[in-house]
C-alpha cells in the first residue's frame, strides 16, 4: 500500500532500490467491502498470468515475498474465491495472508475465518486478524485476540498496524497485556492525535511518515515481540498529489522506519 500507484512488478524494483529485502503483494483484491472504497483496481494485484514475471524479478533484484493480502471475513464470503490467491501466494514464497473481520455474526465469523485458516494452512500459510474500528466484526485488539482463542488454529495470529491500534483506541499497555503467541507481524505508520474513530478511511490511505506524527512508535515497537515482522505501510495520497515518486516515497519510509527500529529494543 506504500506505492499502490505502481503494478507489483515494479514495486518489486522500488523495494529493492528501497533496500527492502521483503515485500507484501496482493493476490486478492475483493470488491468493496467497506463504505467509501472503490472498485477492486483501488489495489494492484498480482494475477496468475503475471506470476512467471514476478518470479523473475524477484530473483533478478533479490527480493522475497512475505506476505499476501487480502482475504476479509463478511457475512456472505465465499472461500473458495480465495484459493487462487492463497495458492499464487505459496508460489511466490509467501508465509502468510491478511484478513479482516466484517462480519458481526461471531459464531459465524468463527467458522469461517477456521475454515480460512485451513485452507492457508494447506499452502502453508498463516492468517493474521488487521483489527480496525472500521471493521465491525474485529474493532479492536481484544477481539482480534478472542478470534484467535475460539478458532484455535495454529496458523492464527494478530496484525498489529499502527494506525488502526491508535484508532481503535488501543493502548501499548493492551499489547503488553498479550502474550507473545498471539502476534503475527506489525505495520509502521504513522499520525496525528491519538484520538479513537470509526471513521478514518480517508486517513487510512494518506498516512504520515514514520517520526512525522505523534504516535507513540518506539513504545509499540518495544512491546512487540523481537521475531514480530515488521512492514512499512505508508500510502500517501499526498505524495501523490505533490508529484512525489513512489520510489521516492518508499525510500523515505523505509528510511524512517530503519531510524525507529534501531532506537526501539524489544522488551521480549
Amino acid at each position: 500500500m506504500t506505492a499502490m500507484d505502481v503494478d507489483p512488478l515494479q514495486f518489486v524494483e522500488i523495494a529493492a532500490s528501497a533496500g527492502c529485502d521483503r515485500i507484501s503483494i496482493f493476490t486478492f483484491s475483493p470488491q468493496p467491502v467497506l463504505p467509501g472504497q472503490r472498485s477492486r483496481l483501488l489495489f494492484p494485484t498480482l494475477t496468475r498470468e503475471m506470476q512467471l514475471g514476478m518470479q523473475q524479478s524477484l530473483v533478478a533484484h533479490g527480493i522475497a515475498v512475505i506476505g499476501v493480502e487480502f482475504f476479509p471475513i463478511t457475512a456472505d464470503v465465499n472461500l473458495a474465491e480465495y484459493v487462487t490467491g492463497l495458492s499464487l501466494g505459496r508460489a511466490l514464497g509467501a508465509t502468510r495472508a491478511v484478513t479482516h473481520i466484517h462480519d458481526v455474526d461471531g459464531a459465524r465469523a468463527v467458522d469461517r475465518l477456521g475454515a480460512l485458516c485451513d485452507l492457508a494452512a494447506k499452502e502453508e500459510l498463516t492468517i493474521g486478524i488487521e483489527f480496525t474500528s472500521l471493521t465491525r466484526g474485529c474493532d479492536s485488539i481484544q477481539r482480534a485476540s478472542w478470534f484467535v482463542d475460539q478458532v484455535q488454529r495454529s496458523n492464527l495470529g494478530i496484525g498489529v498496524d499502527c494506525l488502526h491500534l491508535v484508532r481503535s483506541g488501543a493502548t501499548v499497555k493492551d499489547l503488553d497485556g498479550l502474550e507473545s503467541r498471539y502476534f503475527s507481524y506489525a505495520q509502521i505508520c504513522d499520525g496525528f492525535g491519538l484520538g479513537a474513530s470509526s471513521d478514518y478511511m480517508t486517513e487510512s490511505h494518506d498516512r504520515e511518515l514514520p517520526g512525522d506524527g505523534d504516535f507513540p512508535l518506539e513504545a509499540i515497537i518495544r512491546s512487540l515481540p523481537a521475531a514480530t515482522a515488521l512492514e512499512v505501510e505508508v500510502p500517501s495520497a499526498k505524495r501523490v498529489k505533490a508529484g512525489v515518486t513512489a520510489l521516492e516515497h518508499a525510500r523515505r519510509a523505509v528510511a524512517r522506519a530503519r531510524e525507529l527500529v534501531d532506537r526501539a529494543t524489544p522488551s521480549r
